[in-house]
């Protein structure tokens, strides 16, 4: 019998060795994975069916490996570089391309204790008018902080091809390409899943790794005699990748090398703390518990993204109406940054909606306390009670809260009118959450901004300034702050092109 009894059997995939790299990803902020409608909520969480546990399609988890590889190699929103494909095969479309070496498997999750799937809500607040725009209101399942996913990726070697005599991707190249994807699910920088942009799904990671060589019968044997769900027993405790990897390798593959950094961003760290409490509401789902309690995630009370960045955008609005007044181009600048918005479920017909470049950060908020309080609603004429109307209220009082945001890509006065707005929070004028108009809400705090070191050149490393209420810049780069802000108010006047001009992407998604 032929070796090849079908002409166009696609060759078998010799291999000389193969990675085994498991990790415990574990969920810093809470995290949406989307799944079909329910009468309960407008958007579930994906469901394992057979017992009801979290899934972590392999799909998705490849999916977001893929972008940040990209995103690292060529900026963020460029076209895919072809080292890319080499990893990870052919991109979507490309028949000639080649198959990838990377097995991504699915991933099954457990909650933390005494926790389980989260539901939040979410409504567009009017930047006109500071309340809710009418069929804007929906409901979302999200898995709490906590959830802890057992990861696993197997890296593939290829022999040279049969068919051809192809010489495949050296195997420290390849390395060093996972390597780069997995460490950006490694520290917290990067998310998956949805609402990316506003904190949601940012993960840390604990690694393990294995090497099985195929070039001995020795090696062979160890592999098909292991376990085949769990090849080895080792539990993931190295917070550095290449670490993990760097200990199962042979000498001749270390160490790993640092792949370019084609990345332009600005990093903002806030310091915020509660001048008195805060109340940003939630659903509840206890009999006991008050009417209207704040929010939580994984029974930790936190800040969300969707909240901060709402705000921060309908204040970046009043600060662009009001220095570009000669330009008119406020707007522009505010879809431009935080993504367009449109009127109704779906955008109108010839615009592409794009993500915010500006990522606003979930934070947990620590050394608060909660405070539970009645209140009744006040009949305007009598100046009496409205009957029926005396509820509960349980806020957050102190505590502070760490929030990242990341500026990408940032364009010629995007980082003035950032800053403005970050000012403007650190002074407590920008309160957030509900019931502002009695005092909650108002933050204060610092920030320290960091300019990321260009494409990882030492010529120039990253730099830094801090920004507190009422002060003065200082550091290093104390003098880019008030560069920044000249530039948004010296900016050209911009003008808005055809649909999607504005994108940062040109069809794939960012991490």
């Amino acid at each position: 019998m032929s070796r090849r009894p079908l002409n166009d059997a696609m060759d078998p995939r010799a291999l000389t060795a193969r990675w085994v790299i498991r990790g415990t990803l574990t969920l810093e902020t809470a995290m949406h994975l989307g799944g079909e409608k329910t009468e309960r909520v407008d958007m579930s969480v994906l469901r394992d069916l057979r017992d009801g546990k979290p899934l972590l399609p392999g799909t998705t988890f490849a999916g977001a490996l893929r972008d940040a590889l990209a995103d690292r190699l060529a900026g963020y929103g460029q076209k895919e570089p072809a080292e890319v494909a080499v990893l990870f095969g052919a991109a979507r479309g490309d028949d000639e391309g080649s198959q990838s070496p990377l097995i991504v498997f699915d991933a099954f999750g457990e909650f933390p204790e005494q926790s389980g799937i989260e539901i939040r809500d979410g409504v567009a607040i009017s930047p006109a008018t500071g309340v809710a725009e009418d069929h804007k209101k929906y409901d979302f399942e999200v898995l709490p902080a906590g959830t802890v996913f057992p990861v696993r990726v197997d890296l593939l070697l290829p022999a040279p091809s049969i068919r051809n005599g192809e010489s495949p991707p050296e195997e420290k190249a390849l390395l060093e390409r996972l390597a780069e994807a997995l460490d950006a699910f490694t520290h917290g920088e990067n998310a998956f899943g949805a609402r990316r942009s506003r904190g949601l799904g940012r993960v840390r990671t604990l690694w393990a790794a294995r090497r099985f060589d195929f070039g001995s019968k020795d090696g062979w044997l160890e592999w098909i005699l292991s376990d085949h769900k769990n090849p080895f027993t080792a539990n993931p405790d190295q917070p550095c990748i290449r670490n993990a990897i760097e200990v199962a390798a042979p000498d001749e593959l270390k160490p790993l090398g640092f792949l370019r950094d084609a990345r332009s961003r600005v990093v903002i760290e806030l310091d915020l703390g509660i001048v008195h409490d805060i109340l940003i509401r939630s659903p509840g789902t206890d009999p006991g518990a008050a009417d209207v309690s704040h929010m939580r995630s994984g029974g930790v009370p936190i800040l969300p993204g969707t909240s901060l960045g709402g705000v921060m955008r309908a204040q970046a609005l009043r600060i662009a109406r009001l220095v570009r007044t000669q330009q008119s181009d406020a707007e522009i600048w505010i879809d431009r940054l935080f993504g367009p918005r449109f009127e109704g479920p779906r955008p109108p017909t010839g615009q592409k909606p794009y993500a915010s470049r500006l990522r606003v950060g979930e934070a947990r908020i620590e050394g608060s306390q909660c405070q539970r309080q009645t209140r009744v609603a006040i009949d305007r004429f009598t100046q009496g009670a409205v009957d029926t109307a005396l509820f509960d209220e349980q806020t957050e009082v102190g505590g502070r809260a760490v929030v990242r945001l990341e500026l990408r890509d940032p364009r010629e006065g995007e980082l003035g009118l950032v800053l403005l707005v970050v000012k403007d929070l650190l002074d407590g004028v920008v309160p957030v959450g509900g019931t502002s108009s009695v005092g909650r809400g108002v933050l204060r705090g610092s920030a320290i901004i960091t300019w990321p070191e260009s494409n990882g050149s030492p010529q120039e490393p990253a730099r830094s300034a801090k920004v507190e209420a009422r002060k003065a810049p200082t550091g290093e780069a104390s003098a880019e702050i008030d560069k920044a802000i000249l530039a948004f108010h010296a900016a050209s006047p911009i003008r808005k092109e055809g649909s999607g001009e504005n994108q940062s992407s040109n069809g794939r998604k960012g991490a």
